[in-house]
């Protein structure tokens, strides 16, 4: 009976020991597995700043650019508006001065 008091004993402490190897894993492996999320999530958080820091660039050029133009084509417009004055002007002229 001692014999097997002892047995019974040694057993449950390799169980226990066992249970507790088994814990130790799966907290490392839980850890592990944190630690990949939050290195995850950090890099995704940057991407997504970085990305958003370009469209931002690309939007300020963008409206530069429209705004150029706009100015471009409005000072082309005003050009063109002048030289026809100029041209019905002179137009108006010849004809008075012929008749």
């Amino acid at each position: 009976m001692p014999k097997l008091n002892e047995m019974l004993n040694n057993e449950k402490i390799k169980r226990e020991e066992g249970d507790d190897a088994i814990d130790k894993k799966v907290t490392d492996e839980i850890v592990q597995v944190q630690d990949v999320i939050v290195n995850d999530k950090k890099n995704r958080e940057q991407t997504e700043e970085a990305i958003l820091e370009m469209l931002r660039v690309l939007v300020t050029k963008s409206k530069a650019d429209i705004e150029a133009e706009r100015e471009e084509r409005e000072k082309t417009e005003e050009t063109l508006i002048s030289l026809l004055e100029d041209t019905c002007n002179k137009l108006t002229q010849n004809e008075q001065g012929i008749i």
